[in-house]
């Protein structure tokens, strides 16, 4: 299987590489319907290797921004900053340095600068005449008028969806239509998702109608999450005598500072979290298929 994989990336990337749409040719030419990821974590000197199957058909620009962000290392050393025990992990936004007393160690990673310069597919528009990309995903979910026939993912044990923190009084941009044929106004709040995302604990019996769930975890790897949640909460009782909230104190940071959007940089909006003191770190997010 490996040799496999290898041959398919080498001729994905070879294909790139003869063509000026180097991005869009490789993803276009070499997917599959159900991409694979695997996702390394580390806490507490142990590894942890999570193994994930993404859904183009029903999340495909959600998909496609996932897969480029992780090939070109974004999450790569990125911690877990909001850890609610049996509910959810969210990450893709901060790394950890427990000598920073400002934000409670949480450093911020300034997205908008980081994939200016990387050749992202683009499906938000600030512009009706699509010359200002805005970096960010279009929001494949019903609140955003988004519907899947077969319908959507549910919030299953370990899946992944894709976050945004709440916003208010968005501008309308214009966001690629699902069906190819041009683009729609929408509110920006539901179409601003930059590279965070959260791992769910538990498991719901309904999909998010404000956010994607675009991959779930593979039945091999749910052994390997209750080990990592189990690790946790071992390292809890031992340090803290079984309280969450000395292992995960709230810190409350500002947030969408860098944002593009005038109206959501200057509202110097607030988020509080709960952030591990013994991090939880993303070491890689790999893609194993396309």
């Amino acid at each position: 299987m490996t040799v496999k994989m290898t041959l398919k990336k080498t001729v994905c990337a070879a294909l790139a590489a003869a063509s000026a749409f180097a991005s869009v040719t490789m993803f276009s030419a070499c997917t599959t319907n159900h991409p694979r990821v695997e996702i390394n974590i580390s806490f507490n000197d142990v590894d942890y290797t999570l193994e994930y199957t993404l859904y183009r058909k029903l999340a495909p620009s959600t998909v496609q921004h996932f897969l480029e962000l992780a090939e070109n290392g974004y999450y790569d050393g990125l911690c877990v900053h909001n850890y609610v025990a049996d509910s959810r992990m969210y990450t893709g936004g901060y790394t950890y340095d427990p000598n920073r007393s400002a934000d409670g160690g949480l450093v911020e990673k300034n997205y908008f600068e980081t994939v200016r310069d990387w050749n992202l597919t683009q499906t938000v528009w600030e512009d009706e005449e699509m010359n200002t990309p805005l970096y960010t995903v279009y929001g494949e979910f019903s609140s955003n008028g988004f519907e899947v026939e077969s319908g959507a993912l549910q919030q299953s044990y370990g899946s992944l969806t894709m976050y945004y923190t709440p916003k208010q009084n968005t501008p309308y941009v214009y966001v690629q239509r699902a069906d190819g044929n041009g683009y729609d106004p929408k509110k920006y709040e539901y179409n601003s998702a930059t590279s965070l995302f959260y791992i769910s604990l538990s498991s719901s019996s309904s999909s998010n109608s404000a956010y994607c769930t675009f991959g779930e975890l593979n039945e091999d790897s749910v052994s390997v999450l209750d080990d990592l949640k189990d690790a946790i909460a071992a390292y809890i009782e031992d340090e803290y005598g079984d309280e969450d909230a000395d292992f995960a104190p709230e810190v409350t940071v500002t947030v969408d500072e860098d944002d593009p959007i005038e109206s959501v940089s200057s509202a110097k909006e607030k988020q509080t979290y709960s952030v591990p003191q013994e991090p939880i770190v993303i070491t890689s997010v790999e893609v194993v298929r396309y």
